[in-house]
């Protein structure tokens, strides 16, 4: 008699989990950056597009920071929340590299992270209704802490904060047409061209590992 199914701890967990590849409710969870890649919109913007991956397996794709606007002037958000990112993955600087299906910032990918991810429902321009996902926070994987809270000496408070607020509506509200509004958290952007660098003052010794 020949076995059907192998047994498979990791998909035990992730149906125990809520099961499936991606992740489809509003979460703070751990994981790593399986790829970040530069995009520029269809109206001109540009962005790096995040795909995150959980401990457990499942995906969100197209999480995308703009950090430059149509007109060609700087987004404040997109830029702090790239920053508040490098803060806490340890990385000193973002360049461009030619990946399998575009430019790839290499120093971002398989890097661990802790993010929390809020659901956004809204109408396809064909009427059809789909969601999305806005990062509101990026934390360290090791102790939870964003890099405002790791400045300031302060307890890990805005993972609870948003585990708490996502728990009274996971499925995020009904949808509806809206400009994305994203947080983040993150120091003073500092930036030429598509090339990032960590915007910590000089004497802040980072080096390209997960440094709190």
């Amino acid at each position: 008699m020949s076995a059907i199914f192998q047994y498979n701890e990791a998909q035990a967990e992730a149906a125990d989990a809520g099961g499936g590849d991606y992740i489809t409710e509003s979460c703070v969870v751990r994981g790593f950056i399986d790829q970040a890649k530069w995009v520029e919109a269809n109206t001109g913007a540009k962005g790096l597009e995040l795909t995150f991956e959980s401990e457990k397996g499942q995906k969100a794709n197209y999480l995308t920071l703009y950090y430059q606007k149509k007109d060609g002037s700087q987004n404040e958000v997109g830029h702090q929340q790239i920053q508040s990112m490098m803060g806490v993955t340890g990385v000193q600087s973002l360049s461009q590299q030619q990946g399998k299906d575009g430019l790839i910032a290499p120093e971002l990918t398989r890097k661990p992270v802790q993010v929390a991810l809020e659901r956004e429902n809204y109408i396809k321009s064909n009427g059809d209704e789909g969601f999305r996902f806005q990062i509101k926070c990026f934390m360290s994987p090791k102790s939870g802490l964003t890099i405002a809270e790791h400045k300031a000496g302060k307890q890990a408070e805005s993972a609870g904060y948003w585990a708490e607020r996502f728990a009274k509506n996971p499925k995020g509200a009904p949808p509806k047409q809206q400009a994305q509004n994203a947080q983040s958290y993150g120091g003073d952007p500092r930036q030429q061209g598509d090339s990032f660098s960590y915007g910590a003052p000089a004497d802040d010794q980072l080096d390209d590992e997960i440094p709190f």
